[in-house]
């Protein structure tokens, strides 16, 4: 995806002014239906006079995101309920008094002051009516795990449930009509209940074409027999199925009109609806076994991800583990008195890398104390001069990593900077964080040899790092001289 899509792309998504600029556009189209003269100068009338009368409301929304960080929240909320509340009411009410007619209206169309208020109030209601529901559904979404209402209710459920209210909705307005529609209007509560029954399974019938192409013709005989084959199977589901459901919804009381219970081949009303049904379900279930099929490979990148990063975290440590331990058996050899101390440390280290090792996050304070454990443990056994400094600005707060990052750049320097090292040697590192991310340095100095760049420890910390924060951070590895710097950025 290009820059300008992708920068589009986040507008539209942080941004709600785009949802009432439509609504303004819903409203005009009604209002020109209703004045029974269609036009693009009277559609573009109303909808850019109802877009300049209430642009005070289209840019309190569209500078919402940053009107809430800057705002106390009592006046933001102030703001609001005169966006949404009193300046529509202002605006209806005093709108024979400001201006004589709706601006930007064609001459060849007069708007009366009837009109002029309906458009007026409607736009308000219709935009507090939309600003209440964006907020219902934002605080639906952040007390509902994200997805989990979907994964628990299948689309089929929802297909049913809908199809529950479209015949309740069908059975009252058909009594609400004067004129004869073909369906048996009731006149008891009984009879409402019964009707609306039958005309849900009747609906059921249509969902059962749906359910048909969904789970045979599309996942079986589409895939295995190709596209040739679906249609003759179309068409085989439509002419097998329809005439004899069709026949039995007609001895239904609903449908007792004219004809009832004859054949249905005859001047059928609803005979293209199983054809609606699956024709324009097609590319809605594509749709639906794509995003399962997306669905599924990345919860297979998840886990091959999840397993890469646990091999990855086993490989940690190794080395200094086995050098540890060697330096513990010489100790123990000439019974020096450091052995408990260094047999303590290092079952604290191993200990953290065990259990904290295995977490997806751990406290920043709790790594950098680690790497103070480890370099005093490595000083114990090193028998030379080392001028160290660990630098540390950790901003007040639960601040947390991944595991085991910096620990790798820290055995780097050691092993082929340090310990090979027969002069006097240095490391200085710093660790600082804010509320945006961290920085961590390693400067260490090496003599006759390159610190390697490409070995196993800084290899598998390249890898954790892209698989962990893939774009949210930044590594370099400097060499100047006998002086070798490595620097990790993360965006946490």
């Amino acid at each position: 995806m290009s820059a300008v899509p992708e920068k589009a792309w986040r507008l539209l998504l942080s941004n709600d002014s785009w949802l009432f600029a439509t609504l303004i556009l819903f409203i005009s189209y009604v209002m020109m239906i209703e004045a029974e003269q269609y036009s693009w100068g009277l559609y573009l009338g109303y909808s850019l006079s109802a877009g300049l009368l209430y642009t005070p409301v289209l840019l309190f929304i569209a500078y919402r995101p940053l009107l809430k960080k800057r705002w106390r929240p009592l006046l933001y909320s102030g703001v609001w309920a005169c966006c949404f509340l009193a300046y529509p009411f202002l605006l209806a009410l005093g709108r024979s008094y400001l201006f004589p007619a709706l601006p930007f209206m064609p001459a060849l169309y007069e708007t009366s002051t009837q009109q002029a208020i309906k458009i007026i109030a409607g736009t308000g209601i219709a935009m507090a009516a939309l600003e209440i529901a964006l907020a219902l559904h934002g605080l639906i979404r952040r007390n509902t795990r994200a997805g989990s209402w979907l994964k628990q209710e299948s689309l089929e459920k929802a297909l049913i449930a809908t199809l529950l209210l479209v015949s309740v909705a069908c059975v009252a307005g058909n009594n609400l009509l004067e004129e004869d529609t073909g369906l048996q209007k009731s006149t008891t509560v009984l009879q409402f209940i019964s009707y609306t029954l039958q005309f849900f399974l009747a609906s059921l019938s249509y969902y059962a074409f749906y359910y048909i192409n969904h789970y045979l013709l599309i996942n079986k005989l589409l895939r295995q027999k190709g596209f040739f084959y679906y249609l003759f199977g179309l068409a085989a589901t439509i002419l097998a199925f329809y005439p004899l459901l069709g026949q039995l919804m007609s001895f239904l009381p609903i449908f007792s009109g004219p004809g009832a219970g004859g054949p249905v081949f005859h001047k059928d009303p609803y005979a293209i609806i199983p054809i609606l049904v699956m024709l324009l379900s097609f590319p809605l279930i594509l749709a639906i076994e794509w995003f399962k099929q997306r669905s599924e490979i990345a919860g297979l990148e998840k886990e091959k991800a999840s397993a890469e990063l646990n091999l990855l975290k086993q490989q940690v440590n190794p080395h200094f583990f086995f050098n540890t331990l060697n330096n513990l058996y010489a100790l123990s050899l000439s019974n020096d008195r450091q052995t408990p101390e260094v047999i303590m440390q290092l079952s604290e280290l191993m200990r953290y890398v065990i259990y904290k090792g295995r977490e997806e996050q751990a406290p920043l304070a709790e790594e950098a104390k680690y790497i103070e454990d480890y370099i005093q443990l490595q000083r114990i056994r090193l028998h030379k001069k080392l001028d160290y400094r660990f630098e540390k600005d950790i901003a007040v707060g639960e601040l947390s990593v991944a595991p085991l990052l910096f620990i790798i750049l820290v055995e780097n320097a050691f092993k082929h900077g340090i310990e090979p090292a027969e002069n006097d040697c240095f490391l200085h590192m710093q660790l600082k964080s804010d509320e945006h991310g961290l920085l961590f340095s390693c400067e260490n100095s090496f003599e006759t040899r390159k610190p390697a760049g490409n070995g196993i420890g800084l290899a598998n910390l390249r890898r954790r790092l892209a698989l962990l924060y893939p774009g949210q951070h930044e590594l370099t590895l400097q060499e100047s001289g006998h002086t070798f710097k490595a620097m990790l950025k993360l965006a946490v």
